[in-house]
């Protein structure tokens, strides 16, 4: 009778334990919650620049900590619906957007899902607010700034990709031959790469 009580007791412990334990696993980090909030309260009032706000400043300010969230098996897997709201932010919030899409862009190198959605979500940045985005990239240092650039050039398809294309046009028409240069060279050593 101890014997079986003993093992009864021993499954309920090991039962709870696995219960907290798959409990604790559920439970979101500090990061993503907050995040989460944000955007369901930006979702709730769109238009409020303080809740707008919000979300930028919730949002991984640099690329480790994007990667945290958003990479596979992480919290926020693909990241889809929260990297896809900064552009629409930048409207009111230009160079805050801005700075934050630039600083995590610096260090990103491409892959699928979260790392191509920023790319998407500066490409776009760059192509609608391009004089503010040519002056964050300015005041980059020069290794920084073929990083980024490199980032945004690494698609496959640039036929399908217009908002590079109009980040150079933009660039031309503010007369900022030379990086709209950086832009096309960029995409020249992408196109030569093999399909990846």
């Amino acid at each position: 009778m101890k014997r079986a009580s003993l093992g009864v007791s021993v499954l309920l412990l090991v039962s709870v334990l696995s219960q907290s334990s798959a409990a604790q696993a559920e439970r979101p980090s500090p990061g993503a919650q907050r995040l989460r909030n944000a955007l369901t309260d930006l979702r709730r009032d769109p238009n409020d620049p303080t809740l707008q706000e919000r979300y930028i400043e919730a949002f991984p300010q640099d690329y480790k900590s994007f990667l945290e969230l958003f990479e596979p098996d992480r919290e926020l897997y693909d990241g889809h619906e929260y990297i896809n709201v900064l552009p629409r932010l930048a409207m009111t919030h230009e160079r805050q957007v801005g700075k934050l899409l630039v600083a995590l862009g610096q260090d990103a190198h491409y892959e699928a899902d979260a790392p191509g959605y920023l790319r998407q979500a500066l490409a776009t940045y760059g192509s609608q607010h391009t004089k503010a985005f040519a002056g964050l990239i300015g005041s980059m240092p020069v290794r920084k700034q073929n990083q980024l650039i490199t980032f945004l050039a690494d698609v496959e398809n640039p036929a399908a990709y217009p908002e590079y294309q109009g980040i150079i046009d933009h660039l031309k028409a503010l007369g900022d031959g030379g990086l709209a240069r950086t832009f096309e060279k960029a995409r020249e050593r992408r196109a030569k790469q093999p399909h990846q």
